[in-house]
């Protein structure tokens, strides 16, 4: 039985319109600052849209507009 590859990469790689899992934030201060806006380690996403250095994700409660500097210290996994 062959194992299923998992794609790991930063946000910044991640194409419009796939579906990612959050493995992990670098620094203690933006994941505070994402748990206060309803994101944490484990959540899933859709990336909606890129434009002018800023990330749009939508989760299933609420979307997030990141700036290319945030969006560079995501961990994600491809889901689909």
């Amino acid at each position: 039985m062959k194992k299923k590859k998992v794609e790991f990469m930063r946000l910044t790689e991640g194409r419009k319109g796939r579906r990612f899992l959050l493995k992990s934030i670098d620094g203690k201060t933006l994941a505070i600052r994402l748990l206060s806006l309803g994101l944490c380690n484990g959540d899933e996403f859709i990336l909606e849209n890129v434009a002018n250095g800023n990330f749009l994700l939508k989760t299933l409660e609420t979307k997030i507009v990141l700036s290319h500097n945030l969006a560079q210290k995501l961990n994600i996994e491809v889901i689909g």
